[in-house]
């Protein structure tokens, strides 16, 4: 067997090593980098025939709920669906097995000869180059033709596109006086005004949904402690909710996901908003995965799964089908959450009809996503080619808000990471900016984009306890308070030198840009 350090590459083969794997010390460290052995991970057999199963003797039935469209797979579960008690329950939803269909059996298959295996991960090894200076997908070729599958990537797509560093302030002098340094500025924000029980925050800057199993609950909590510091909000992610993170937090956005994580009164009652999650920019229009080896006992017990098993999210709310079912579950939510702001969140693609929609429904407040946003893991094939870039998609959205009068707060998340573009996108129209890449750095991510490996070094993207052991949360708070307070006196900054005693009160008159693209496209002008 071959095993492989999720963090340097570094192959341990047993076939060169005069120790057995199993027979390494617990205490044994990767002699590149020094990752513990649970950093590192079986090299599988990736033959073309590696993945078929020998063939059943056996037929299997699938089910699907009717409701939550839960998916039961008598082969993959292990149990027949005949020999679940009376009285099972689908773990998402809670219905009764009478509510499930089946949707797919498979037929008992005669055994057949196993086709003879094709090695061929070493195939021209000795040749393999990494890099070519014209053929740039080159790499991913070579990689899809080994592994016969699509390459899953963390973070923010490498491609550039539309940068902040092309928008400029315009420091006022004569025709409006800026402010000195004495001077307050009010960095005080207001998410769902209209709201019975508006989110009251004093920093126009919160932090992102990021789930709990994408991060380990000490990344969690150190969100959730460091943003309380200068009582802004934390989110809680698709993953369902930590207690513990919720009573640490200022302020607590719970994200409604197709699952329905966490989805009780007495949740609903506690928080401070509610998102519902339709769709991000790194994968619009698709669903989630969780690998079983990411499914902790815990992450278990939040998410009403089984451990070890791998959790895969609808790309859709199977109860949301149309404009109708949305206004009910914003309605509902309403209700349930003793009128706290209910938002939506949408992938930058068609900004205006979905803006529309979400105005119909009733949102208190929009998340719009944009290019580039990051991802804990998504196929990279569309995250590098997907959503409508940050900054056109901001503009659009406000023009839009704007025509319509809408009084719905506009959040903007996507590859915003210092105060300077946090400052411009206020300017823009953006009543908050949510950051999750940022935030991540700031408690510690070095951005060694493993995180779809579970091998993060430094304990963020990772349930792996060795390496979450790394992680001091109180530390890691502590560097996410001084960022953000930081952030909140430099936003102070931007709003003195453009004369306004009220970071809200910037605008695009205060912006310039050295792009035609972005003038011709936006309110923008020109340098």
């Amino acid at each position: 067997m071959k095993y492989k350090c999720g963090l340097c590459t570094h192959i341990y083969d047993e076939s060169k090593e005069s120790i057995k794997w199993k027979d390494l010390p617990d205490d044994w460290v990767c002699p590149v980098c020094g990752s513990p052995k649970s950093s590192f991970i079986v090299i599988p057999d990736t033959s073309p025939q590696a993945d078929i199963e020998k063939a059943s003797s056996v037929g299997f039935s699938v089910y699907e709920c009717k409701l939550c469209s839960y998916i039961y797979d008598e082969q993959k579960e292990g149990t027949a669906w005949e020999d679940l008690d009376d009285d099972w329950r689908c773990p998402v939803c809670g219905s009764r097995k009478d509510a499930f269909k089946i949707i797919k059996t498979s037929a008992p298959k005669e055994p057949t000869a196993e086709p003879p295996k094709i090695e061929i991960e070493d195939y021209l090894a000795e040749w393999q180059r990494l890099d070519d200076d014209i053929e740039k997908h080159m790499v991913d070729i070579h990689t899809m033709a080994v592994s016969g599958k699509t390459i899953i990537e963390p973070m923010r797509t490498r491609i550039p596109t539309f940068s902040w560093n092309e928008l400029l302030f315009k420091g006022t002098q004569l025709t409006k006086l800026p402010l000195n340094k004495s001077q307050p500025v009010s960095t005080r924000t207001i998410i769902g005004p209209d709201a019975s029980v508006p989110m009251v925050i004093e920093s126009p800057v919160i932090v992102s949904h990021m789930s709990f199993g994408a991060l380990s609950k000490e990344a969690k909590m150190s969100l959730s402690k460091g943003s309380a510091q200068i009582r802004t909000a934390m989110s809680s992610g698709e993953g369902g909710i930590i207690p513990e993170s919720l009573d640490a937090a200022h302020k607590f956005i719970f994200e409604y996901v197709p699952n329905k994580y966490s989805t009780t009164d007495e949740y609903l009652s506690k928080v401070d908003a509610i998102e519902i999650k339709i769709g991000q920019s790194a994968k619009p229009g698709m669903g989630g995965h969780l690998p079983g080896h990411k499914v902790t006992k815990e992450i278990a017990r939040v998410r009403g799964f089984r451990e070890g098993r791998d959790i895969i999210s609808p790309s859709h709310f199977p109860d949301i089908r149309d404009k109708d079912d949305l206004k009910s579950t914003v309605d509902d939510l309403r209700s349930r959450s003793g009128g706290k702001p209910i938002g939506i969140k949408l992938a930058a693609g068609h900004i205006e009809e979905d803006i529309d929609i979400a105005l119909e429904a009733g949102a208190d407040f929009i998340t719009i996503d944009g290019r580039a946003g990051g991802t804990g893991a998504a196929p990279k094939v569309v995250k590098n080619v997907a959503s409508i870039p940050t900054i056109f998609a901001l503009a659009r959205a406000r023009k839009h808000l704007d025509s319509r009068g809408s009084n719905a707060s506009l959040i903007i998340t996507g590859g915003l990471r210092v105060p300077s573009d946090f400052a411009k996108a206020i300017a823009m129209g953006a009543d908050a900016v949510a950051i999750g890449t940022a935030a991540m750095m700031a408690l510690g991510c070095q951005q060694y984009r493993i995180c779809n490996t579970g091998k993060c070094p430094v304990g963020i993207a990772t349930q792996d306890p060795a390496l979450r052991a790394r992680l001091n949360v109180d530390k890691s708070a502590a560097r996410v308070a001084n960022f953000f307070r930081t952030t909140n006196d430099e936003l102070k900054d931007f709003a003195r030198l453009t004369g306004n005693d009220d970071v809200h009160k910037l605008s695009t008159n205060d912006l310039c840009t050295t792009n035609s693209e972005i003038s011709n496209h936006t309110v923008i002008n020109h340098v």
